[in-house]
């Protein structure tokens, strides 16, 4: 009974803490397009797309400002895309150049409105 109540305790702290700071449980480090993060991308991770899609779009759990998208893909050089200066905004969208068939991995940064920065990417193949 006694290890119950101190445990409940515990986890009740761990939760009042958590709640007052708007970054806990984010990461620095965000793999997009996964449930865990809280973060989805279009193209999705994995996606297959008929054809180049026209845009990146990030939606985060909070305001996010795109800085950059880099594109790689199997014997091309990178491609950065600069996001142009936007407010923070919890979708983010930047265009993409014309996409030939590959197999794609799309790097974003993004920061926030209180200066934390996020990163991740996702991978997908265009036909």
């Amino acid at each position: 009974m006694i290890r119950t109540l101190v445990i409940t305790a515990a986890l009740a702290f761990a939760g009042a803490a958590a709640a007052q700071d708007p970054h806990a449980g984010h990461t620095m480090q965000a793999q997009a397009a996964t449930p865990q993060s809280g973060i989805t991308t279009i193209p999705a991770d994995g996606a297959m797309t008929h054809g180049s899609p026209d845009r990146f779009s990030a939606t985060f759990p909070h305001p996010m400002i795109l800085k950059t998208v880099t594109l790689t893909a199997e014997g091309q050089a990178p491609v950065v895309v600069t996001a142009p200066a936007a407010p923070a905004d919890a979708t983010v969208t930047v265009a993409l150049p014309r996409l030939a068939p590959n197999t794609y991995t799309a790097a974003w940064t993004a920061e926030g409105a209180d200066g934390h920065k996020m990163s991740g990417s996702v991978r997908f193949m265009v036909h």
